[in-house]
């Protein structure tokens, strides 16, 4: 069956799915269960989102489950560029004056009792999130899987889209099919999932690049809610592709 118009359109038969708009192109990768993808790489970005040191470094203590999705990260990475997929690293960025920032987001982050946005981090490791900073510097682990040719997208909201550039690259790259990774599954994730699915993209979740330091019933609901707006695939389906499109 065939959903949408003209020339943006799926076509959806059992659980086949296949949203590369008629391209040439197309791959097809298998998802979590027991569906399929055709998609167009060349047409597809990976988004990576706030694999920063704040979030990952051990210098701030923080729990190693976000380092432990580093190598599934890369390998996604990997696949990606085999398969002429752009990468998008989405972080947080903000201004040293935090004048871009309300007094919402301000007053949500110091209730952790941390540094909040834009304060001073102990041990002379920097402002919290400012852009330039150690602490919005990807993630030393992943430093190696970013290149230069890659987009970088500075964020200022949960979400990535709100205020910056993130939908203006990929429309202007004719991008309609987004794969997603890095930490809070379900905050900044979510968020941005939520975003891209209101304005029109498709968009996979790769489970195994994502995770979360929430309690298990809250990434439980995230995951429920994001069934609606994505589907679920791991580094392992994009991997699988790549023999496909080098045949």
């Amino acid at each position: 069956m065939k959903y949408g118009n003209g020339s943006n359109y799926w076509i959806v038969e059992g659980d086949h799915f296949d949203v590369s708009r008629g391209s040439a192109n197309a791959v097809t990768i298998p998802m979590e269960e027991n569906r399929t993808l055709r998609f167009d790489p060349e047409r597809s970005a990976l988004i990576v989102i706030d694999m920063q040191n704040y979030f990952c470094s051990p210098k701030l203590e923080r729990p190693d489950g976000a380092l432990k999705l580093v190598p599934a990260i890369a390998s996604a990475v990997s696949a990606c560029r085999q398969l002429g997929t752009k990468i998008v690293w989405v972080n947080w960025g903000n201004r040293p004056d935090t004048a871009n920032l309300p007094p919402s987001l301000l007053y949500a982050w110091k209730r952790n009792g941390r540094p909040g946005i834009g304060e001073p981090l102990p041990d002379d490791l920097g402002p919290v999130l400012v852009k330039d900073s150690w602490s919005a510097a990807l993630a030393d682990e992943l430093a190696a899987s970013y290149e230069e040719h890659d987009y970088w997208v500075d964020k200022y909201r949960i979400s990535g889209f709100p205020g910056t550039v993130l939908d203006q690259i990929l429309r202007a790259n004719g991008i309609n099919t987004l794969f997603f990774a890095g930490v809070n599954t379900d905050q900044c994730v979510m968020s941005t999932v939520q975003d891209a699915s209101f304005l029109g993209y498709d968009s996979i979740l790769l489970r195994d690049c994502t995770a979360t330091t929430s309690p298990q019933h809250v990434l439980e609901g995230a995951l429920y809610n994001m069934r609606f707006m994505a589907f679920q695939a791991t580094s392992a389906s994009l991997q699988a592709a790549v023999p496909v499109a080098s045949a």
